[in-house]
């Protein structure tokens, strides 16, 4: 007798059952740099799908980091900038210039070498971080015929969709791919442009929330009364999207209604020694410290001794978007109390008022006024906003959403 097994909802007899559990499917993440310090939310999906799928990882552009994003199968094939089409723009991401080109191609050699690393691990699904990255690889998946993932994370679903050459060629990338993006509002934005509604899927991020655990907070309001130092903090690149102008301006404000106030600013960046520099010009020295950039330790230390997470995330004069900022979810995971920008995603983790609070992007006055305001209501938010994180943000649970994905992608092709 034929016996029958259900698996992903899919009846399966024994012998297809037995196929797809000998068969650990290998995965290719394919990435133009692999990795700056600010891509640890890649690195945490890589690591997460490895013990289900035989994954290696193809990089085409710089590689480093790798003592700090350890992974033992990486293929790199240094890219020949003359390979370039001639469209091309130079644009700030993540804190410095690169040069992008709106129809990026890979060399003869590199497809070569791509192409022969695919085969020889019998991979069955790419997946590609990051707009250029897809519309790169995207004409060895059709040559090869086997599924495309592309994730978008920000800049490439926000400044460079103001190029034309960019936007056409998305359209080839939409009807050959699957889409993901990390916010419902970036989805929204992509499917206004031409992505398909079927074939696009929200996968956040997601956060460890075993790492950075929950922890009580200090009465604020109690710490005000008895003039203790209320300390704030924002942990970020040091780059125009993360609003480090705005939060020196707001807190010089704060000042005025509570002087017994401390900012730390922690992270690396372009416009490092310019916030610097403002600082020293407001006379805020003393009431101002930079750490320089924090590995993930030092930022959950630093988390842990807060009173309050603030992260003015704006539109860059270019157009540049965030996705969702991770740290903004360690912050709530460990119960600190957050204050952030009306601004792409970030709506989608912190309901005004009840898990956080939001202000619109570069409005001073009102981001000053909750900086103070939050002292009073701050503790209320904790337990909500470690709730919200676990729910819709926990790292775990976003890794099983992809998985499922590569998954389904590869059972079909394969026609299981």
């Amino acid at each position: 007798m034929l016996r029958k097994t259900c698996l992903n909802g899919k009846i399966l007899s024994n012998d297809r059952l037995l196929r797809y559990l000998l068969m650990k499917p290998s995965v290719a993440i394919y990435l133009q740099h692999y990795l700056s310090p600010s891509m640890t939310f890649i690195y945490r999906q890589l690591i997460g799908v490895k013990d289900i799928f035989n994954t290696i990882v193809l990089c085409s552009d710089n590689l480093e980091n790798t003592n700090l994003f350890p992974f033992n199968k990486i293929s790199f094939k240094q890219r020949n900038f003359l390979s370039f089409k001639k469209s091309k723009i130079v644009t700030k991401i993540y804190g410095t210039h690169k040069l992008l080109s709106l129809q990026p191609v890979l060399s003869k050699s590199q497809s070569k070498y791509f192409i022969s690393n695919l085969i020889e691990n019998k991979v069955k699904l790419i997946h590609a971080h990051f707009g250029p990255s897809g519309l790169e690889i995207l004409p060895i998946a059709k040559e090869i015929n086997i599924p495309l993932v592309c994730t978008f994370h920000g800049y490439d679903a926000s400044i460079l969709l103001k190029y034309d050459n960019y936007v056409r060629n998305l359209k080839e990338l939409f009807s050959y791919a699957h889409i993901i993006t990390v916010s419902e509002e970036m989805k929204h934005r992509l499917i206004k442009i031409g992505a398909n509604p079927e074939k696009i899927r929200v996968v956040r991020c997601g956060i460890p929330v075993d790492i950075f655990n929950f922890s009580e907070r200090n009465n604020l309001a109690k710490k005000l009364k008895e003039k203790k130092v209320v300390n704030y903090l924002q942990v970020s690149n040091f780059v125009e999207k993360k609003g480090h102008v705005y939060t020196i301006e707001a807190f010089n404000l704060l000042l005025k209604n509570n002087p017994n106030s401390h900012l730390t600013l922690a992270g690396g960046g372009r416009l490092f020694n310019k916030i610097k520099e403002l600082v020293i010009e407001k006379n805020l020295s003393d009431y101002v410290t930079f750490t320089g950039t924090v590995n993930e330790e030092k930022v959950k230390k630093l988390m842990f001794e807060a009173d309050v997470f603030v992260h003015h995330s704006v539109t860059s004069e270019r157009g540049d978007k965030e996705g969702v900022p991770t740290v903004l979810m360690e912050a709530m995971a460990t119960g600190l109390p957050v204050i952030s920008t009306f601004h792409s995603g970030i709506p989608e983790l912190i309901d005004d008022g009840i898990n956080g609070l939001l202000v619109e992007e570069r409005d001073i006055k009102s981001y000053s006024e909750k900086m103070y305001e939050i002292l009073f209501i701050g503790n209320r938010f904790s337990n909500s906003a470690r709730n919200k994180v676990n729910e819709k943000f926990n790292l775990s649970e976003n890794v099983s959403h992809l998985i499922d994905i590569y998954k389904n992608l590869i059972e079909v092709k394969i026609g299981i």
